[in-house]
């Protein structure tokens, strides 16, 4: 049996996170080639362990330019044996963890007042496609 889960469930861009292996006993042969990233969306990089075997952690880093809530990190039990030598079956399967990597975009810029005078100021409105912090023009 094994658990997998995400440090950060919802990844932004310029963020990574840790994974969290954790299995039912300990177990051995446990490496990258046994994680399967096809609904990733993201890279992994080779599981660790401090405690034997039981516990095994890597570092996620998701893709750029990604906007997905649907996201998995499954592993083949195959490819792990127990310490008396018998191989896992199956597969597990993380819950879904958000990615949002997408930069936001300008949809659109209106100017409240397209014909200024001298000394005349005005609104100009961007709109962007999601909402956004730390604006500087």
């Amino acid at each position: 049996q094994l658990n997998i889960t995400l440090a950060n469930s919802r990844i932004k861009a310029g963020e990574t996170t840790t994974v969290t292996f954790a299995f039912n006993e300990a177990v051995t042969g446990f490496t990258r080639d046994d994680v399967v990233l096809s609904d990733a969306n993201g890279t992994l990089g080779e599981p660790t362990t401090s405690d034997n075997g039981r516990t095994w952690t890597a570092t996620f880093t998701p893709t750029a330019n990604v906007e997905d809530s649907s996201n998995t990190i499954s592993v083949n039990l195959a490819g792990v044996t127990n310490t008396a030598g018998t191989a896992g079956s199956g597969q597990a399967s993380s819950t879904n963890y958000g990615i949002d990597t997408r930069r936001p975009t300008v949809v659109a810029i209106t100017v409240a007042d397209m014909h200024l005078g001298i000394g005349e100021t005005t609104t100009v409105t961007f709109t962007f496609s999601e909402a956004v912090t730390d604006l500087v023009l």
